[in-house]
């Protein structure tokens, strides 16, 4: 039972909670005492930690991945054994992509784009170094604090894979779902596997369902064979016809007809952003040369003009593919090759808010969130990112939409919240303002005399009187202060400025009748 471990010490990491489990490990969240921080600790479930040629796989897979630094790629912190617990310590992130469409039914199409860019930057890296994810999915893309994408469970699979293989079980390695053909025909696999399953991956969060759904594995992983994806804009007709593009290149049958790399697909996004005249930043690591990348993304481009109407691939067809799936899928909900996380979220309405797909669309109710750009912004608690945004992939219904900035311990404006109600149609639009704080000393003569801070951007006014005991803590901003005393001219300074963890010394002395 994964309680067994609770409150436990395993290497330098204290077990405290279950967060989650899957077909071969259960996941906690743990302490990390050295570093001070929460960490995810993956355990074997004892009937693969008893297996010695299993362990020392699944450690071996796992150093490989902790090798893998890439600001997309989660960090491995150790690897180790104690007593009967085989495990990896990595880092804490409790959401990802299947929390956020768990809220919202789609992704807004600038949020899809750049999670798109960080997975497939993720994705380039690992491939360079010659490691292959095999099970690319919603649940394996986490989200950092500032709204990064980060990938998660690099090399699990293989080492999942290879005990099946030896063993001669019939468990399920990857998730039928998001199989790419090739791997649903188990034959050799490489990098544009990864692209296949990413680009179901894109496919539900651009659509809010999957381009394959049947009643039993074998009969999705057919599909994926056999069958051609519906157009996504025939779902959510929203979406542009540049990401469509995209999303289906990423799901063809032939893997020399998708993006050759994570680089190419990375650069093709970033494309489309500068057409329309927007940024981002490609987070990377090692060096690809813009030859590599214009001359990938060139072929890319010409691909996906031309028609694909060539003979299919793949040789045997159905039957072909029956055989290796029924080798290797069992038509069962049994277990994952990687762990999903227990999603604490209330579930929200449910409605049908995809457009007709039709030649016009209907209105879709859409939320405006204002926030400040490095404001982190939650809606029902799951992260969706930073500063503003506006999304029309919301249901019907109430959401509490937070907004959080770091700074100041006891700054009582690092977090604002307010509560949005989505309706059929129209707009609801939220303006959060967070704010860090800052210090304010007030040097002020004669003793007793009464001050008024009002804040010019509408807090509530604070008062009080001199000397203070300590200084005051006040969110940052342009204040009026005033001071007052019996037989003294009035002090004001109309435009007194308070700054993010610095501190200001207001002095004055006041005129006093002595009379």
């Amino acid at each position: 039972m994964p309680e067994r471990f609770l409150g436990r010490t395993l290497g330098r990491f204290r077990v405290d909670a279950i967060i989650g489990a899957g077909g071969f490990a259960w996941v906690y969240k743990a302490y990390d005492p050295e570093l001070d921080i929460p960490v995810a600790l993956k355990i074997l479930k004892p009937q693969y930690a008893g297996d010695e040629k299993f362990e020392q796989r699944f450690r071996r897979e796992a150093s490989t991945a902790a090798k893998l630094r890439h600001p997309n790629i989660i960090k491995i912190y150790a690897v180790g054994r104690e007593e009967d617990a085989v495990f990896f310590a990595m880092d804490y992130l409790p959401q990802g992509l299947a929390d956020r469409l768990n809220v919202m039914t789609q992704l807004p199409e600038p949020m899809l784009i750049r999670m798109a860019i960080d997975v497939a930057s993720a994705l380039g890296f690992a491939h360079r170094e010659g490691v292959i994810h095999r099970d690319i999915k919603t649940d394996n893309i986490l989200f950092d604090e500032h709204g990064n994408a980060i990938v998660a469970d690099f090399g699990i699979a293989r080492a999942v894979a290879t005990h099946t293989d030896s063993t001669g079980t019939n468990m399920v390695v990857g998730t039928p779902q998001y199989f790419s053909p090739e791997q649903a025909r188990g034959l050799q696999l490489d990098g544009r596997a990864d692209i296949y399953s990413l680009g179901v991956t894109l496919f539900k969060a651009a659509t809010g369902q999957l381009p394959f759904q049947g009643t039993d594995w074998y009969e999705i992983a057919r599909q994926h064979v056999e069958d051609k994806p519906p157009k996504p804009r025939s779902i959510n007709a929203q979406l542009s016809r540049e990401m469509e593009d995209v999303i289906l290149q990423c799901l063809e049958k032939d893997p020399n007809d998708r993006f050759p790399t994570g680089e190419a697909l990375c650069e093709e996004l970033v494309h489309i952003l500068q057409e329309r005249g927007e940024t981002a930043a490609v987070r990377t690591s090692g060096i690809v040369t813009t030859d590599t990348l214009s001359g990938s993304v060139s072929t890319s481009r010409l691909r996906r003009r031309a028609k694909r109407n060539r003979t299919m691939w793949w040789l045997g067809g159905a039957a072909a593919a029956a055989l290796a799936i029924f080798a290797t899928v069992r038509a069962t909900r049994g277990g994952s090759s990687s762990a999903t996380p227990v999603r604490p979220i209330t579930p929200v309405p449910t409605g049908n808010s995809r457009p007709a797909t039709g030649g016009t669309t209907r209105s879709r109710p859409a939320l405006v969130v204002n926030a400040p750009p490095e404001a982190s912004v939650s809606v029902n608690g799951v992260s969706l990112g930073t500063g503003s945004f506006t999304a029309d992939t919301f249901p019907a219904g109430t959401y509490q939409v937070v907004a959080t900035v770091s700074g100041t311990a006891g700054c009582p404006t690092l977090r604002a919240e307010d509560v949005a109600t989505i309706g059929p149609s129209g707009i609801d639009t939220v303006t959060l303002n967070p704010r860090n704080c800052g210090l304010l000393e007030l040097d002020i003569k004669p003793d007793g005399a009464a001050y008024t801070l009002t804040s010019l951007s509408g807090d509530k006014p604070r008062t009080g009187t001199v000397p203070l005991a300590r200084p005051l803590l006040l969110p940052v901003g342009a204040y009026r202060i005033m001071v007052e005393h019996k037989f003294c001219a009035q002090y004001t300074n109309p435009r007194l400025q308070i700054r993010a963890e610095r501190s200001t010394k207001e002095r004055a002395r006041l005129i006093c009748d002595k009379g």
